[in-house]
């Protein structure tokens, strides 16, 4: 009887091995997807004009684990309202590299995302006044996940419009 009982007891203690082991690793994918940084994809300069146009952004894990993420969302808010949202799918990302993602831009006003955009751009560079005032716009980032398979997780980030170009254009990025 008691080799019985061994068996039982070795097959619970597998078990909650494995139960602990899966919670751990969502728990610490969702600490590691906040660790994700982003910039453009290409040598040149991030540009708002050129965000909403080529949908391609660099994803990066400056990470040594793999992590990833379901749904990863830039959102343009001006004057306390959405108007635009970039969307890229779900990635699996590698440890201390990066993966280009290309996005889909939805707006429901996409005359005025151009005119705010090439704007924004063209007054950071200096190259026209301040006509608006750039505390007006607010980009939102949100990485989504999932802990333990079925729990949503969303990390939600906030930058001016200031604050999100000179971080795109920043060489403090890893990527």
């Amino acid at each position: 009887m008691s080799v019985k009982m061994n068996k039982h007891t070795i097959i619970v203690i597998i078990a909650s091995v494995l139960i602990a082991g899966t919670v751990g690793f969502t728990f610490l994918n969702a600490v590691l997807a906040e660790q994700i940084q982003f910039t453009v994809t290409d040598q040149d300069d991030f540009r708002y004009f050129g965000l909403i146009n080529e949908e391609k952004i660099l994803l990066c894990n400056p990470t040594p684990f793999y992590t990833s993420f379901d749904n990863f969302q830039i959102r343009m808010v001006y004057e306390k309202r959405d108007v635009g949202k970039l969307s890229f799918p779900g990635a699996f990302v590698a440890p201390n590299s990066n993966v280009t993602k290309q996005g889909k831009f939805t707006t429901n006003a996409f005359e005025e995302v151009q005119y705010l955009s090439m704007h924004f751009d063209s007054m950071f560079l200096g190259t026209i006044p301040v006509r608006i005032d750039p505390t007006k716009m607010i980009i939102v980032t949100e990485i989504q996940t999932k802990i333990i398979g079925v729990i949503p997780y969303t990390i939600t980030n906030q930058y001016s419009a200031l604050e999100f170009w000179e971080m795109m254009n920043s060489d403090k990025n890893t990527c």
